[in-house]
């Protein structure tokens, strides 16, 4: 999956795609990033905006996104 411009709110669909594509039930969702259930399912359902960093950090989480460290490490 693609990485999304990582400034701006993930769309609900991003967020139902990325869950799915982890394999990952929306409680195994919700507590991979610490949230409630509920919370996660209204970012699912467009009733809340997830913050970016939290987006992020489920990609990092779930492997969807690599770390950026790496390649300033091979850089460096």
């Amino acid at each position: 999956m693609p990485s999304p411009n990582k400034q701006s709110c993930p769309s609900p669909a991003a967020i139902r795609d990325a869950r799915l594509a982890a394999g990952l039930t929306q409680t195994e969702a919700a507590r991979t990033v610490q949230a409630s259930l509920r919370g996660w399912q209204q970012w699912e359902a467009g009733d809340r905006s997830m913050a970016p960093g939290l987006f992020e950090l489920f990609m990092l989480k779930t492997r969807q996104w690599p770390l950026e460290l790496e390649g300033a490490r091979r850089a460096g």
